[in-house]
């Protein structure tokens, strides 16, 4: 049997099983007078046109479990990330709050010396008063050292990556990985081997447990980790908040034997296939564990696909930024763009009995949201000392729609000021204050340009961001009106609130390494 027919195998059979429970009627044992928990999970690098549900192509989905919980809950289609990319996203949903005020405007590295701002709180804090066990499993990149680790900001357990799995030497390098020959054979004796970079470290709580992380196996562990969470957290008979951010879908593409060639895509597939059958058994442990019908999972991912890395990038659905491909130079507007493709993320939300089943909604929603949504949800209060970006949409969650707000796009990292609002997005239009695409497939980069006035779009009738509205007619005059009073809002509230500056400097010092006297630092299982 192939590693692709065992791969269906091992899925159907799975997937049969949690729908066979899920037509029982059988109460949920650990519901009743308990407070609700929360499943955060995270994608990283996917687009829009990742989940199947979005496609309307007939071309076999390779998340046919994560589009059966979209069915049976609500599903976004007008959903945004807080940034388009990596740390300036992560921060926006653990703090509700945009870079502008968090001073997260970019990533931090493995020799950052800060991480998100101590005077920021986290999701996790703020749960964790409350009296949540709250774990944390996969990628974190706001910061590793001392007071800004996982275990320091909220988390009771923290099993992942503290950055991007691309981020130093692997053994067994994916698919796309960047330069980096294989580090089996290196030794603090024979630095030219290998590509001078420190391998990537997989932490459990502060412990470094393998260095370099093995990426073929690190899937099955986030699930094993997951499954333990939840259970230890069922028999403490404590609410939970568990956030699990994936490695996939960022390049360097590595998966488990069993899933290679289970996809038409190739290794993105693949991936894509892990990942959602990672997920089916953190719904299946839920659902065995009877706390489903008091369980909120809610499911999105952090920005779009990075374009330049080909085959092994996402896919952007139908938001392809034509106007940046036609007239503005070209480039990428995937990730680390203000282009629909680059914060436009797939997003759905599962709570049965709660969250209506079989609904589609076109509510312009946030990563944002999710800090204050949950937390209402918990009753729980907020920190009054500051603004939030995001906003308590649970009343959407349960079935009501939003269209009328405002959502600001920070600019991409390699723009003239990091972390500055270059679109800003009303109701149905969008102001492009400053278009450039990133480096595409092939190298090409689109310059950066600022537009005064801006490009104005009907994202109701151009999706694709194709052709911006005449700056003569009444509908851009009357669309860009709104968008410059919710900009000079904004702006006004920013200069009043409590709002910090990153410490982004360096040192090679703060590096995480299991072994101090290799230079590669190279451990497994401390």
């Amino acid at each position: 049997m192939g590693p692709g027919i065992l791969y269906f195998v091992v899925i159907v059979g799975l997937y049969s099983s949690w729908a066979g429970q899920s037509s029982g009627k059988k109460e949920d044992k650990a519901a009743v007078d308990r407070r609700p928990n929360f499943v955060i999970l995270f994608a990283d690098d996917i687009g829009y046109g990742d989940l199947g549900a979005n496609q309307q192509s007939s071309a076999q989905s390779d998340t046919p479990f994560m589009d059966m919980l979209a069915s049976r809950g609500t599903r976004f289609t007008d959903f945004h990330a807080g940034a388009s990319v990596c740390t300036p996203s992560r921060a926006a949903l653990m703090t509700g709050r945009l870079g502008k005020r968090t001073g997260v405007v970019k990533n931090f590295s493995l020799s950052s010396a800060g991480g998100l701002p101590l005077n920021e709180t986290t999701f996790a804090e703020t749960f964790k008063a409350a009296g949540y066990q709250t774990g944390l499993i996969g990628k974190w990149h706001l910061g590793h050292r001392g007071p800004f680790h996982p275990n320091r900001r909220g988390f009771d357990s923290y099993y992942g990556l503290i950055e991007s799995n691309d981020i130093g030497c692997v053994d067994d390098p994916g698919y796309n990985i960047p330069p980096c020959p294989s580090c089996a054979n290196c030794s603090s004796d024979d630095h030219h081997v290998c590509y001078n970079k420190v391998a990537v470290p997989l932490f459990g709580n502060s412990s470094i447990k393998e260095q370099p992380a093995n990426l073929v196996t690190l899937g099955g562990s986030y699930y094993e980790h997951a499954r333990i969470f939840i259970r230890q957290s069922v028999q403490a008979v404590a609410p939970f908040l568990l956030y699990v951010a994936f490695a996939h879908t960022h390049v360097p593409l590595q998966y488990d034997p069993k899933f290679a060639n289970s996809s038409a895509r190739g290794p993105f597939g693949n991936t894509l296939r892990e990942l959602d059958y990672i997920i089916q058994g953190i719904a299946t442990e839920i659902r065995i564990a009877g706390i489903e019908s008091n369980t909120l999972l809610w499911f999105t991912g952090d920005n779009g696909p990075w374009e330049q890395k080909c085959e092994y990038a996402g896919d952007n659905g139908p938001f392809h930024g034509l106007w940046q491909k036609q007239k503005g130079g070209g480039g990428s507007t995937g990730k680390q763009t203000v282009w629909e493709g680059g914060h436009r993320e797939p997003a759905f939300a599962y709570w049965p009995g709660r969250v209506p089943a079989g609904r589609v909604s076109d509510s312009l929603l946030s990563a944002l949201d999710i800090f204050p949504t949950i937390a209402s949800i918990a009753g729980i209060l907020m920190p009054k000392d500051r603004s939030y970006d995001g906003m308590d949409v649970k009343e959407v969650l349960f079935g009501k729609d939003l269209h009328n707000r405002t959502l600001f796009h920070p600019t991409n990292v390699k723009a003239r000021v990091a972390g500055a609002i270059d679109a800003v997005r009303h109701g149905a239009y969008k102001a492009v204050y400053q278009t450039g695409g990133e480096e595409q497939c092939g190298g090409l980069t689109g310059p950066i340009q600022r537009h005064d006035p801006p490009l104005v779009f009907n994202l109701q009738t151009d999706p694709q961001e194709g052709s911006p509205l005449d700056p003569h007619s009444e509908e851009y005059n009357s669309a860009l009106t709104a968008i410059e009073r919710s900009l000079e809002a904004f702006r006004a509230d920013l200069a009043r609130d409590n709002t910090t500056e990153a410490d982004y400097s360096q040192n090679d010092k703060y590096i995480p390494c299991c072994n101090q006297q290799n230079h590669k630092c190279r451990c497994h299982e401390l």
